[in-house]
Order: C-alpha cells, then sequence, then structure tokens
C-alpha cells in the first residue's frame, strides 16, 4: 500500500493513522512538482516525518510540466498520480489524504463549472485509477476532525505556501466562501453528502446507458449505430454519447458542443458528415456509424513522411508497422524488380487497377476507409509518379 505524502495536514494524518493501525507492507511517497522554490524544502520535511514514523520515503520528481486545456493545477494533478502509480500491480491501492472539506470545494467547483451528476459526484472513496486502485479514506471526516489528530498525537505537517494563493480557485472557496457558508449552515458536510447522492444517480445513470450501449456499439469498431442514436430524444442521446465516449476513456465536449453536434446528426442532410472536435477528442459520422478517438482529425493528425523503397532492398517496415517484402509486390501485380516510393494521399489521385484508372477517393469509399483516415493509407508509386497498388489496412495488402 503506497500513501501519497505531500507533508500537508491531511496526508501526515493518514500517514501516522496507518502506521498506528500497523498496516503491512506501507510506503510513503512524495512527488516534487518543481513548481516552487521550497520544492526542496517540503521533500526533506517528509523524509524527515517519514523517517520519524519508521518509514523510508521515495521522492520522485515531476518533468516540466505543460498545461493543456484544463490549465497548470490539472496538468500537475494527472502526472502526479502517474507518478504514483509507477510499480504498481492491479491489486495495488493509492491512499490520498483529501477530506470532507476538499469533497465539499470540489462540488462547488463542479456546479459553477454546470457539471452533470459525473462531475458533481465529485471525488469517490475508492475507485480504479490506471492499472491500480485509488482510495481516500478522510472523505467522510471534517478538517476539524484531522486537525484535532494532530494536535493530540503531537504532528508537525508543513504549509504550502501556494495554498494561500486566492488567484488559485479551489483557494477562492476555501478562504473566501466555505467560511461564510459554515457561519450561515454550520459546516459543509451536506456538500459531501449531495456529492454522494450525485454519485449514486450518476451510477443508476451508467448501469441505464451500459445496456442500451449493447444494441447501439458496434462490437469490432466501437462505432455507435446512428439510427438508434436518432431514435432518441436529445437529451438521452447526448447522456448516450457521453457514457460511450468515456467509456472510451475520452473526455466529452461540453453540453452545448454535443448538443449542436448531435442536432446535426439528427438532420439527415444528404451527403453531410458531421464532426465536431474538442480539446480531447473528436467525434464524426461515417456510413451511418458514429466514430470518436482521442486524437483529431484532418491535418491536425500528421501525415507519415514518405518512404524510399530501391531495388536492392529486400524489404520495407511502413509507419503503422507493416512488414512488406519484395515476394509480396509479385502478388499485388506490382515488378518486385521496381524502384518504388511508399506516399500518402494528397488529394486527386488515381490508382491503376485492373479495370483501368480509377480516382483514389473512390477505392477508399469502396473500402470503408473513414475521411479522416484516408491520408494514412499507404500508396505505392512508380518512378513517375503513378500509383500501381493501395496498401488497406486490416488486409493482407489487396490490391486495388
Amino acid at each position: 500500500m503506497r500513501i501519497a505524502f505531500s507533508g500537508g495536514l491531511d496526508s501526515t494524518v493518514l500517514l501516522h493513522a496507518a502506521v498506528r493501525l500497523g498496516i503491512p507492507g506501507l510506503e510513503a511517497m512524495h512527488v516534487d512538482h518543481r513548481l516552487r522554490t521550497d520544492a526542496a524544502q517540503q521533500a526533506e520535511h517528509c523524509r524527515q516525518m517519514a523517517q520519524d514514523m519508521g518509514l523510508s520515503l521515495r521522492v520522485r520528481e515531476l518533468e516540466t510540466l505543460v498545461p493543456q486545456g484544463n490549465g497548470l493545477e490539472a496538468a500537475a494533478r494527472e502526472a502526479r498520480y502517474e507518478r504514483l502509480r509507477e510499480g504498481l500491480g492491479e491489486a495495488d491501492l493509492i491512499l490520498s489524504g483529501q477530506h470532507a472539506d476538499d469533497q465539499a470545494e470540489t462540488f462547488l467547483l463542479a456546479a459553477l463549472r454546470g457539471s452533470g451528476p459525473e462531475g458533481l459526484r465529485a471525488m469517490r472513496p475508492l475507485r480504479r485509477d490506471g492499472g491500480s486502485w485509488l482510495g481516500r479514506p478522510l472523505l467522510g471526516l471534517p478538517r476539524t476532525t484531522l486537525f484535532a489528530y494532530a494536535q493530540r498525537e503531537g504532528l508537525s505537517w508543513y504549509e504550502d505556501p501556494s495554498n494561500r494563493d486566492p488567484r488559485f480557485d479551489r483557494n477562492f472557496l476555501r478562504q473566501s466562501v466555505l467560511p461564510l457558508l459554515r457561519e450561515r449552515f454550520g459546516g459543509v458536510t451536506g456538500l459531501a453528502r449531495a456529492a454522494a447522492w450525485q454519485r449514486e444517480a450518476a451510477e443508476q445513470l451508467r448501469t441505464y446507458f451500459a445496456g442500451q450501449m449493447e444494441q447501439a456499439q458496434d462490437p469490432v469498431s466501437d462505432a455507435l449505430d446512428l439510427g438508434t442514436l436518432r431514435s432518441l430524444d436529445l437529451a438521452t442521446a447526448r447522456g448516450l454519447v457521453r457514457h460511450w465516449l468515456r467509456e472510451q476513456g475520452l473526455r466529452p465536449p461540453g453540453h452545448e458542443r454535443l448538443g449542436e453536434f448531435l442536432r446535426q446528426v439528427a438532420a439527415r442532410n444528404p451527403g453531410a458528415a458531421p464532426q465536431v472536435e474538442w480539446a480531447d477528442g473528436w467525434m464524426g459520422c461515417y456510413r451511418d456509424q458514429l466514430h470518436a478517438g482521442a486524437k483529431r482529425p484532418g491535418m491536425d493528425i500528421e501525415t507519415p513522411p514518405d518512404q524510399a523503397w530501391p531495388p536492392n532492398q529486400p524489404e520495407l517496415i511502413l509507419a503503422d508497422g507493416r512488414r512488406m517484402t519484395r515476394e509480396m509486390l509479385e502478388e499485388l501485380g506490382v515488378d518486385p524488380n521496381a524502384r518504388l516510393t511508399v506516399s500518402y494521399r494528397r488529394g486527386g489521385e488515381r490508382v491503376a487497377t485492373a479495370a483501368g484508372h480509377r480516382p483514389l477517393k473512390k477505392l477508399m469509399q469502396e473500402h470503408g476507409i473513414a475521411p479522416w483516415e484516408r491520408h494514412r493509407i499507404p500508396l505505392l508509386r512508380q518512378m513517375d509518379g503513378a500509383i500501381v497498388a493501395v496498401l488497406w489496412p486490416k488486409l493482407d495488402n489487396v490490391r486495388s
């Protein structure tokens, strides 16, 4: 069992309680974000505290963080948990020290951002995290209880100076909003209970949409059937698509953007192929199916570079990992001694086939290649630029 140890009040109480309970195989890990000048001082405090409790401390430093769409805080959090998971297996558990006040802050932040049940359920006491488990055993306890425990046991902890910076949304809530709520309502544990109710609602929705997916999802491609999607009202369709995206590890787009995309899907405009892109992924319609991915379609996905294939080179490894040999060229009807180039679609190409020269675009449509994948299909060209074969995916180099 690994405890995420920042040296603050929460993780100090958690580590001390775990040691007091005599949990076997216990270890502490501190992740240095390298974002503050006092980072080394904080790490040394953690090392000394762990030593005083009879434990060694693992310290991991993060590489330079590159903020994504959700900002530096989110990037730091994701990188921290990635380091905490290092070396753990499926049955291993990470414990983190978030408490009821943290839960209330998370709930309020989600509500202010307009989140639905998935966001409002806030943090779960136990969940799968990557290839291991993440537990938060203190979620039901307010910070006052942790403070009283630390005082009683004579514990010291590290005060992170960034926790006082009101520029961060969470700090603003903690310093300016939650004290008013406590004064008026006597505490914030009701917000934590509200998050638990939302967690229950989210689980019920997940069960419902899992049943819908059995009929709507292609078992091979994981695509969604557009006919099924169009038969649903907008709210249900939106919920199904969100569930489908989360099952693929993708964070869904915003409420309005998703709704507008689904209105375009429902419109059935002839020849239209609605697509939507957002920070975490993309979706596109093709042949009565809805597809999605983590990478963005079109020119935002890098086209592989051309590869020369001289006659004296017996084999070639394609950009997609397939191995081509000169013997395979004969099966494709291509001169095995020819000087060739593997290139990719640029637009307007025609391919030599048994039925004459045919547009490459038409052939790709016949092979069911979605528009956002067509620029990654390898083409065999002669030195004069003529395309003599298309190397279709999932097929053993079938000639056009």
